[in-house]
């Protein structure tokens, strides 16, 4: 399995990054864990839009979902199709220009518990962020968070993980509820015992460093920070 992250800038896009976006491969299978504001122009450095097979949208804040909208205007255009509708596994929240499109997207809704998606056995956990957020658990491999408080749901799913892609949004006493901070990113991945901690989710005006070096204070593996273009094959992760 291959993980490249495409965006992993928070709330907003930032100078160097797009929103969340990122794209995991397995067998010729292309999967993307949310299109967030931003992310479409990246993704076509990795991937056509006519190649996407599935996507993903852990929770209805446009920073995670916005740049489907563009995703599905490619996939229309002469030179891309004629395609089947593309996909989508998201809250039962997500807009109507999504859910009301069915040339363009087939929407399944999401909610707690697995379902197969190429080749990947995938795992949703309902977490504590906005009505409808779900982390999502991709085979043993990848664990991502998408947003959400620190919460017993998240635990589960995270456990034994092999790379966790977890939000870091803030520095500890400094954030408001419904996120992640560093610390808890760097918690969360020494009760998993993942083997690599990407922090992801970085709003454009915080200190990044601050925050990685806050994250390493309490994971128990490596951490890096999510950068456009990140690339990793999970199979080749030193056990």
């Amino acid at each position: 399995m291959r993980l490249t992250v495409v965006g992993s800038s928070g709330s907003v896009p930032g100078p160097d990054s797009a929103c969340s976006c990122y794209l995991v491969e397995q067998d010729g299978f292309r999967l993307l864990l949310d299109l967030g504001t931003g992310a479409v122009g990246p993704l076509q450095r990795y991937v056509a839009p006519a190649d996407v097979d599935a996507v993903v949208v852990t929770h209805a804040h446009g920073d995670h979902w916005a740049d489907l909208v563009d995703l599905g205007y490619l996939r229309t255009l002469p030179d891309a199709g004629p395609l089947p509708p593309l996909p989508v596994h998201g809250p039962a929240n997500l807009r109507t220009v999504i859910r009301e499109n069915p040339t363009v997207y087939a929407v399944t809704a999401t909610s707690p518990g697995e379902r197969r998606v190429g080749p990947f056995g995938l795992r949703f956990a309902a977490v504590e962020h906005i009505e409808h957020s779900h982390a999502v658990r991709v085979d043993d491999a990848l664990c991502y968070t998408g947003d959400t408080a620190p919460c017993a749901a998240l635990d589960e799913l995270a456990a034994g993980c092999e790379v966790l892609l977890a939000e870091a949004s803030g520095i500890h006493g400094t954030l408001r509820g419904g996120h992640l901070t560093a610390a808890d990113a760097g918690q969360l991945a020494a009760r998993s015992a993942a083997r690599l901690l990407i922090l992801t989710h970085l709003r454009p005006w915080q200190n990044h460093a601050e925050l990685l070096a806050e994250a390493a204070r309490h994971a128990s593996c490596p951490v890096v920070l999510a950068a456009p273009g990140l690339s990793l094959e999970t199979a080749r992760l030193p056990r």
